[in-house]
């Protein structure tokens, strides 16, 4: 329930370009092995593996041809997932200079420049995305994302519910159309969508803490510790409401909080 519980899904904020330790894994595992074409077949089975041996399979293969419009798609989505947001974005903003109307590599930039906080940035190729070919729900949830960062939540809550049309109760796109009414001081609606996404198997802790930090805001400090204490230590816990109990009490703390948030960082 601190600062970074109120990003975005995917969200992240900007960093400098120093290797992550999941870069410093990857060039590690890199170094040595002899560099081949991959077969459809591997390319295929590569997706049943870890997520930093997909890395360095897609890594390996973008090595070897830069213009793999497969593998630079691949190879940016992976690295989101791991955190690296600036270098995926770096990955397929390159292979935009070689496919400018792909939907996938489109989709990959506009992802990889929300997760980095540059949602002002993204709704441009994110919105190109949508109209390269038939959008799925993590598309225009991303974009709803882009949207909050950019200062219009009220498109970005159209969007969330255009997603949530696609993909009833999910609970990434209802946890992200809550923090969309946290942030703008609503968190008794928050706390609604919130509850409703717990319903489903599938919500993460960061629904859970969202809640708590929703019922929080609303004073109910004994239920927000309840909830908290799902998925954090007691100390933690008091922790985030203390922290809460800090924001509530300086009005101009919260708002700068939120403004940097709905940016992004």
């Amino acid at each position: 329930m601190s600062a970074c519980l109120l990003a975005l899904t995917g969200c992240a904020t900007h960093a400098d370009l120093q290797p992550t330790e999941q870069e410093a894994e990857l060039t590690e595992t890199l170094q040595g092995r002899s560099i081949a074409p991959a077969t459809a077949a591997e390319r295929e089975a590569i997706h049943n593996q870890d997520l930093l041996t997909q890395a360095a399979f897609w890594a390996e293969a973008y090595e070897l041809n830069p213009g793999d419009r497969e593998a630079a798609f691949e190879l940016s989505s992976v690295l989101r997932q791991l955190g690296s947001t600036q270098r995926a974005a770096e990955v397929s903003r390159q292979d935009l200079a070689l496919y400018p109307d792909d939907q996938d590599l489109l989709s990959a930039y506009g992802m990889a420049l929300t997760a980095d906080g540059r949602g002002a940035q993204a709704v441009e190729y994110l919105m190109r995305a949508m109209n390269a070919g038939t959008p799925d729900w993590r598309l225009v949830n991303t974009l709803g994302v882009a949207l909050e960062q950019s200062g219009r939540p009220d498109q970005a809550r159209a969007r969330f519910m255009e997603a949530l049309g696609m993909q009833p109760g999910e609970p990434a796109i209802m946890n992200n159309l809550a923090l969309s009414h946290l942030l703008a001081g609503e968190p008794e609606r928050a706390e609604a969508v919130l509850r409703q996404a717990m319903q489903n198997i599938s919500a993460g802790p960061e629904v859970r803490q969202n809640l708590a930090m929703a019922l929080a805001l609303q004073g109910r400090f004994d239920e927000a510790r309840e909830i908290a204490l799902i998925d954090s230590t007691p100390e933690m816990a008091e922790a985030n409401l203390d922290y809460i109990r800090n924001l509530m009490s300086s009005p101009r703390s919260w708002d700068q909080l939120r403004r940097s948030e709905a940016l992004g960082g």
